[in-house]
């Protein structure tokens, strides 16, 4: 009833699964979109995961059984499929879930680990907290080999037209890797570009006024070194920024936030 509501009223329904039903049960109950890839592979958890998933079991669920999971198999088949059919986005966030699942304790995520010896130590410090704590009965790997399932149910959601958005559900800086996880799911460097400015402004019904630089259309510009239409990791490279037809030095905004010199 209250997505029923929002949707008279024009909204866009999305956001986390509550606790007790799985993502399948959301979509017809009028969710557009769903935050977080950890919430699409919750359809194939175990019932005592699902009761659950509104606390830690949101994260350990996933690490626990991701590994198993069959993406060709129902109920993921299904799920993908419909999702497509519907149009029913997703925010993947898959940062968030590689540095719960991947770094051992003291290393940096993926995410952060150009930007090392460039933030401020207190900063990188508190980002050297390392992965989530791994249970008595699994290993690191296990944790590293159900994140490579979330990365393949990403593939899968791009091969099937799954709308897709790009989000982190953490710091700025993190989004250049999130672009190149998409890349490293299958998407080309240029549909990752996509995916963090035309798909938001598509979603928003916006994209014919921003999104994309075009004659007519509203944007704030980067400049970068490089091309990151063929490599990504030259996002990390800006150069200029222009906000509001302001243009400003990036090296004199990393020093004014703390950080000291340019990511790697």
């Amino acid at each position: 009833a209250s997505c029923d509501e929002a949707h008279k009223l024009g909204l866009h329904v999305h956001g986390h699964i509550p606790a007790g039903i799985r993502p399948m049960d959301a979509i017809k109950a009028g969710y557009d979109e769903i935050t977080h890839i950890n919430w699409v592979i919750m359809q194939a958890m175990p019932d005592d995961v699902i009761k659950v998933s509104n606390g830690i079991m949101r994260f350990e669920g996933p690490g626990r059984y991701a590994r198993n999971v069959d993406l060709d198999a129902e109920p993921m088949k299904n799920i993908v499929a419909t999702m497509a059919t519907k149009k029913i986005y997703s925010d993947p966030t898959m940062v968030a879930f590689e540095s719960l699942y991947v770094p051992e304790n003291g290393d940096l995520s993926p995410a952060l680990a150009p930007f090392v010896g460039t933030l401020p130590p207190t900063t990188e410090r508190g980002f050297r907290q390392g992965g989530f704590a791994v249970p008595k009965d699994l290993t690191r790997a296990d944790y590293r080999a159900s994140w490579a399932k979330l990365v393949q149910l990403l593939t899968k959601m791009h091969t099937a037209g799954v709308p897709i958005v790009a989000g982190t559900d953490g710091s700025g800086i993190e989004i250049i890797r999130e672009l190149e996880i998409y890349h490293e799911a299958g998407l080309t460097p240029a549909e990752a570009l996509g995916v963090a400015t035309i798909a938001p402004a598509r979603l928003v019904n916006q994209d014919q006024k921003t999104g994309s630089i075009k004659v007519g259309k509203t944007a704030d510009l980067v400049l970068v070194e490089g091309d990151p239409s063929e490599r990504l990791s030259d996002l990390r490279q800006t150069r200029l920024v222009m906000m509001d037809g302001k243009l400003m030095d990036a090296d004199a905004l990393r020093t004014a936030a703390g950080f000291s010199g340019r990511p790697k």
